[in-house]
């Protein structure tokens, strides 16, 4: 087998070595030991997808644990993601103003089309997020530059347009961003993007993408990823919420300010049966003197001299 050489600027990975070190930036410096920035999702389906769109391979949502793309016109599954929009991204709005938690919200093309939804949210979230095309038309590596540029040009002015408010963040719809995004993104306008879970800190870029901050939304306490995906039970989801609290606090030790990123969605965390986590997490939280909460543009870095690509 043949020696592999790897570039000089590598970080190694080495699980001995303390996790206070950090060589390739320095440490992030937050207004509290803990910030915590609240992101809810209000995607729709699009159904069908038109022609020529990329779709992911497989898809959360609607009745049951099945993860297969649902079928044109089959409502028992699409109208879970519709509940989402409809009710559940309010319920979650709600909950966070009853607690006094600022929160941003991340709309793609789809539901900014549907009447009065854009205004409605622009009017009540701290925040507005660009969330591509729709939950199932996806960024796809086999794009070329200019149909992705066009891709997320597309959703910023319709998302902007809908809602009145002026977008500086983005999150890619299934996290599906290709080598391309973050500088596409960058020259566009776009201070921040969440696609990335990266450690608990906020991460300036530079290079091609100099300007953009990567703001990382852990998904292991992502409510789909942990409801759906992993199948946890709800009160699982809620223990693990605070362990990780608990931990990212005594983190803070070691390794300095923590971040943490919630990314919920409407259509899973707003329903009824899941609502009561939000609502007891967020008033747990709210009570701790060591957390504080800020939305995503609030933590937009300076670039580390000499950090990124040349």
């Amino acid at each position: 087998m043949p020696i592999i050489h790897h570039p000089a600027h590598a970080v190694p990975y080495a699980p001995d070595i303390p996790r206070s070190y950090e060589p390739f930036r320095p440490a992030w410096q937050g207004g509290a030991p803990l910030t915590v920035s609240l992101l809810l999702h209000a995607p729709r389906y699009a159904d069908p997808v038109p022609p020529g769109c990329y779709k992911p391979l497989a898809m959360q949502g609607g009745v049951g644990r099945e993860t297969g793309e649902p079928r044109p016109g089959q409502v028992a599954r699409l109208s879970q993601w519709d509940f989402g929009l409809t009710t559940g991204i309010f319920r979650l709005l709600d909950i966070a103003a009853r607690h006094g938690v600022p929160a941003a919200v991340a709309l793609d093309s789809h539901a900014a089309a549907l009447p009065g939804l854009g205004r409605a949210l622009g009017e009540r979230a701290g925040e507005i997020v660009a969330r591509g095309a729709a939950a199932n038309i996806v960024l796809d590596p086999a794009m070329d530059t200019a149909a992705e540029r066009a891709y997320i040009a597309a959703s910023l002015e319709t998302v902007q347009t809908a809602t009145g408010r002026q977008v500086r963040g983005w999150f890619s719809p299934e996290r599906t961003s290709t080598p391309r995004t973050s500088s596409l993104l960058a020259d566009l306008g776009i201070s921040w993007f969440g696609d990335w879970t990266l450690d608990e800190a906020p991460v300036a870029l530079a290079g091609p993408a100099a300007g953009l901050t990567a703001v990382p939304f852990s998904l292991e306490t992502e409510d789909m990823f942990a409801l759906y995906t992993r199948g946890l039970p709800f009160d699982d989801y809620e223990q693990l919420l605070d362990d990780t609290v608990d931990q990212l606090v005594e983190d803070v030790r070691s390794s300095g300010h923590r971040f943490l990123g919630l990314s919920w969605f409407g259509w899973v965390l707003g329903q009824a049966c899941f609502a009561d986590v939000a609502d007891a997490f967020l008033g747990r939280l709210v009570s701790r003197p060591d957390v504080a909460f800020a939305l995503p543009s609030a933590l937009v870095q300076d670039p580390v001299p000499g950090a990124g690509r040349p």
